[in-house]
Protein backbone atom coordinates (compact mmCIF):
# COMPACT_ATOMS: atom_id res chain seq x y z
CA UNK A 1 0.00 0.00 0.00
CA UNK A 2 1.61 3.55 -0.95
CA UNK A 3 2.33 5.71 1.99
CA UNK A 4 -0.06 8.46 0.16
CA UNK A 5 -2.85 7.30 1.17
CA UNK A 6 -2.65 8.39 4.39
CA UNK A 7 -5.01 11.46 5.36
CA UNK A 8 -3.44 14.91 6.48
CA UNK A 9 -5.58 14.02 10.07
CA UNK A 10 -3.97 10.50 10.52
CA UNK A 11 -0.83 11.97 10.59
CA UNK A 12 -1.09 13.41 13.55
CA UNK A 13 1.21 15.59 15.14
CA UNK A 14 3.22 17.82 12.61
CA UNK A 15 7.23 18.44 12.65
CA UNK A 16 6.26 21.43 10.19
CA UNK A 17 3.22 21.85 8.12
CA UNK A 18 1.74 24.84 6.04
CA UNK A 19 1.11 26.13 2.31
CA UNK A 20 3.96 25.81 0.02
CA UNK A 21 4.34 25.73 -3.82
CA UNK A 22 5.53 23.30 -5.59
CA UNK A 23 6.48 23.19 -9.62
CA UNK A 24 4.99 21.01 -11.54
CA UNK A 25 7.21 18.13 -13.95
CA UNK A 26 9.42 19.45 -16.66
CA UNK A 27 7.86 16.97 -19.27
CA UNK A 28 4.31 17.88 -18.36
CA UNK A 29 1.91 20.03 -20.67
CA UNK A 30 2.09 23.00 -18.01
CA UNK A 31 5.71 23.19 -17.43
CA UNK A 32 6.68 26.15 -15.30
CA UNK A 33 3.24 26.03 -13.37
CA UNK A 34 3.36 26.43 -9.49
CA UNK A 35 0.79 24.66 -7.78
CA UNK A 36 -0.08 25.35 -3.77
CA UNK A 37 -0.19 22.30 -1.55
CA UNK A 38 -0.82 21.95 2.16
CA UNK A 39 2.80 20.49 2.79
CA UNK A 40 3.23 18.07 6.27
CA UNK A 41 6.82 17.13 7.55
CA UNK A 42 6.36 14.08 10.04
CA UNK A 43 9.66 12.61 10.72
CA UNK A 44 11.91 11.71 7.60
CA UNK A 45 9.06 12.18 5.22
CA UNK A 46 7.79 15.24 3.37
CA UNK A 47 3.67 14.78 2.53
CA UNK A 48 1.89 17.28 -0.07
CA UNK A 49 -1.76 17.35 -0.35
CA UNK A 50 -4.15 19.78 -2.03
CA UNK A 51 -5.93 21.16 1.08
CA UNK A 52 -5.68 20.72 5.13
CA UNK A 53 -8.63 18.24 4.86
CA UNK A 54 -7.37 16.00 2.06
CA UNK A 55 -8.03 11.84 2.41
CA UNK A 56 -5.13 10.97 0.63
CA UNK A 57 -1.24 12.87 -0.10
CA UNK A 58 -0.94 13.88 -3.77
CA UNK A 59 2.68 13.05 -3.30
CA UNK A 60 5.10 12.21 -0.51
CA UNK A 61 9.10 11.98 -0.02
CA UNK A 62 11.43 9.90 2.00
CA UNK A 63 13.93 12.41 3.13
CA UNK A 64 16.86 10.28 3.75
CA UNK A 65 19.54 10.34 0.97
CA UNK A 66 17.82 13.65 0.19
CA UNK A 67 19.57 16.69 0.54
CA UNK A 68 17.75 20.40 0.78
CA UNK A 69 18.99 23.63 -0.09
CA UNK A 70 17.86 27.24 -1.51
CA UNK A 71 17.16 26.51 -5.81
CA UNK A 72 19.32 30.07 -6.62
CA UNK A 73 18.02 28.23 -10.41
CA UNK A 74 14.55 29.22 -10.34
CA UNK A 75 13.01 32.41 -11.16
CA UNK A 76 10.65 32.00 -8.42
CA UNK A 77 11.29 33.97 -5.56
CA UNK A 78 12.01 31.40 -1.86
CA UNK A 79 12.43 28.39 -3.56
CA UNK A 80 14.55 25.42 -2.22
CA UNK A 81 15.07 22.07 -3.80
CA UNK A 82 14.78 18.43 -2.44
CA UNK A 83 17.45 16.61 -4.51
CA UNK A 84 18.52 12.94 -5.06
CA UNK A 85 21.65 12.35 -7.50
CA UNK A 86 20.09 8.86 -8.95
CA UNK A 87 15.87 9.64 -8.46
CA UNK A 88 14.45 13.16 -9.32
CA UNK A 89 14.45 16.61 -7.75
CA UNK A 90 11.86 18.36 -6.04
CA UNK A 91 11.28 22.37 -5.85
CA UNK A 92 8.70 23.85 -3.76
CA UNK A 93 8.37 27.61 -2.66
CA UNK A 94 7.06 29.93 0.05
CA UNK A 95 5.67 32.98 0.39
CA UNK A 96 8.43 34.81 2.27
CA UNK A 97 11.71 34.53 3.20
CA UNK A 98 10.84 33.69 6.94
CA UNK A 99 8.71 30.58 5.51
CA UNK A 100 11.63 29.35 3.39
CA UNK A 101 13.79 29.71 5.92
CA UNK A 102 11.39 27.52 8.82
CA UNK A 103 11.05 24.77 6.04
CA UNK A 104 14.91 24.48 4.99
CA UNK A 105 15.85 24.41 8.74
CA UNK A 106 13.20 21.38 9.47
CA UNK A 107 13.98 19.64 6.16
CA UNK A 108 17.72 20.19 7.23
CA UNK A 109 17.51 18.31 10.40
CA UNK A 110 15.40 15.41 8.85
CA UNK A 111 17.79 14.58 6.19
CA UNK A 112 20.39 14.78 8.90
CA UNK A 113 18.90 13.02 11.45
CA UNK A 114 17.62 9.71 9.56
CA UNK A 115 18.88 6.67 8.63
CA UNK A 116 18.79 6.07 4.95
CA UNK A 117 15.69 4.26 3.49
CA UNK A 118 16.15 0.48 3.20
CA UNK A 119 15.48 -0.82 -0.56
CA UNK A 120 12.09 -2.07 -0.61
CA UNK A 121 11.09 0.71 0.82
CA UNK A 122 9.10 3.47 -1.46
CA UNK A 123 11.15 6.55 -1.95
CA UNK A 124 8.73 8.75 -2.97
CA UNK A 125 5.66 8.75 -5.16
CA UNK A 126 3.09 11.41 -6.33
CA UNK A 127 0.17 12.49 -8.37
CA UNK A 128 0.49 13.01 -12.33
Amino acid sequence: MSRRRISCKDLGHADCQGWLYKKKEKGSFLSNKWKKFWVILKGSSLYWYSNQMAEKADGFVNLPDFTVERASECKKKHAFKISHPQIKTFYFAAENVQEMNVWLNKLGSAVIHQESTTKDEECYSESE
